[in-house]
């Protein structure tokens, strides 16, 4: 069995945090992480989650030329917003961007940008997912009236198909995996927020980006070799080496109510092979650390300067809202940074 993966660093201190006067009070989420194209350097797109204000969410983007010292230039009102919620209540959920792709030899220069976020864009319709475009990835257009995908979560990610690869439903363009709801009773509920339900991963598939979605499918739930508390909150996938597809699997453990992150790999995005001896690939921090409670890490890892950064949000508080360690000075909750051999690049599931 070939060694885990293990982080070669990782931030002790967030490597972001909501300082501006826009920021106060939010939590934030990095979705997308890219390489610059001019000048040298890193763009990092990040959500400013409000938890009593969710009509302030804001999608905000970072710049770096190092990967640890971020700047907030004005992307044109003053500040480093590029986009807003529609302004209505959502019936579920908040306004959450979840993915941003960035394709280069995208022939419609206006898609060459595409996003997946949550939102309702009219009071006459149900909150979903939406997808939105953009030339520059600073000035966003829903593509479409309407969400794509009513009901779930906005537990989500879209991804582009590696071309060629056939699924159950042929050959795709574009994947999104998102968090599915399942009935059982025999899972540990005295602190979990849905009772009698269990959370998996499902998936949705679209013959071209901007036609029609089929699904959801079920294809990843926890097993026997899992602990009875275990569910699958989120599912990250991103493009390795070889036409493979890696995703990050974030793993809810119900009775503490913390959730850290596995490694994961497939060969069409449907069937996912457990990596690393399903050991955590983020696991939390210790105790005292801004990342002891919760991580996610949704954004896809990036290429750069021949190092793997991947970019994650890192909490001291557990799903409940409660912190890991109530007798602590509470630390900053902010963005982190791992950094991984290019080994995590270059998977090769079964």
């Amino acid at each position: 069995m070939p060694e885990p993966l293990r982080i070669l660093c990782r931030s002790i201190q967030p490597i972001i945090l909501p300082d501006q006067s826009w920021e106060a009070g939010s939590s934030l989420l990095p979705i997308a992480a890219f390489a610059d194209e001019a000048p040298a350097g890193l763009l990092l797109y990040y959500v400013a989650r409000f938890k009593d204000r969710p009509l302030e969410n804001l999608l905000c983007l970072a710049r770096s030329t190092d990967g640890r010292n971020w700047s907030k230039p004005d992307c044109g009102s003053g500040t480093n917003v590029v986009m807003r919620s529609s302004g209505n209540l959502n019936d579920w959920g908040q306004f959450t961007p979840t993915t941003i792709l960035r394709a280069a030899h995208e022939p419609n220069p206006t898609h060459r940008w595409k996003m997946l976020y949550w939102d309702r864009p009219e009071t006459a319709m149900s909150s979903g997912l939406c997808l939105a475009t953009s030339a520059d990835g600073l000035r966003w257009a829903p593509l479409h009236a309407r969400p794509i995908i009513t009901g779930a979560n906005d537990a989500a990610s879209m991804i582009a198909a590696i071309p060629g690869v056939k699924t159950p439903l042929g050959i795709g363009s574009h994947l999104i995996h998102q968090q599915t709801l399942k009935h059982n009773p025999r899972l540990p509920t005295a602190r979990d927020n849905l009772k009698g339900l269990h959370r998996g991963i499902s998936v949705w598939q679209c013959e071209a980006f901007t036609g029609r979605w089929v699904g959801p499918v079920g294809i990843l739930e926890p097993d026997a070799d899992d602990a009875p508390d275990l569910q699958f909150y989120w599912l990250a996938p991103f493009q390795a080496a070889g036409g493979v597809y890696g995703g990050f699997l974030h793993c809810h453990h119900t009775i503490d109510q913390t959730m850290d992150v596995q490694l994961v790999s497939s060969r069409d995005g449907w069937s996912w092979t457990r990596e690393n001896a399903r050991a955590p690939l983020l696991p939390l921090g210790s105790r005292g650390s801004f990342d002891s409670g919760m991580i996610a890490a949704i954004s896809s890892p990036v290429r750069w300067q021949d190092r793997v950064l991947l970019f994650y949000q890192g909490r001291p508080t557990v799903h409940d809202g409660k912190p890991r360690y109530p007798d602590d000075p509470p630390p900053p909750a902010g963005i982190g940074l791992a950094e991984y051999s290019p080994e995590l690049l270059s998977l090769r599931p079964q």
